[in-house]
């Protein structure tokens, strides 16, 4: 019969935190590279006409996810955290 504890990997919860933030920032730098190559089209190769003006309008839209993965991640890894320390205020309950 399986038992019945429930066990609680402080460790790979802090680590899955961790994890959140580095794929946030990482996620970060592939967005501001994007942003940066869709600028240089616009500034060398699209200069005049519908499609400069849209990509104008996409690249603006692009902008304003900027610092909202960041914003995110940071959310996770404070879900994390906030799950270990409630885990650890009901378990002294119940020792």
């Amino acid at each position: 019969m399986a038992g019945a504890a429930l066990q609680i990997d402080d460790d790979y919860c802090n680590a899955m935190g961790q994890y959140f933030i580095n794929e946030g920032k990482e996620i970060e730098g592939f967005l501001n590279e994007y942003i940066s190559i869709l600028e240089s089209i616009k500034s060398t190769s699209i200069k005049k006409g519908n499609v400069a003006n849209a990509l104008e309008s996409y690249i603006a839209c692009a902008g304003k996810i900027k610092g909202q993965i960041n914003d995110i991640a940071s959310m996770a890894q404070n879900h994390c955290s906030k799950y270990i320390a409630s885990i650890d205020n009901a378990d002294q309950y119940l020792f």
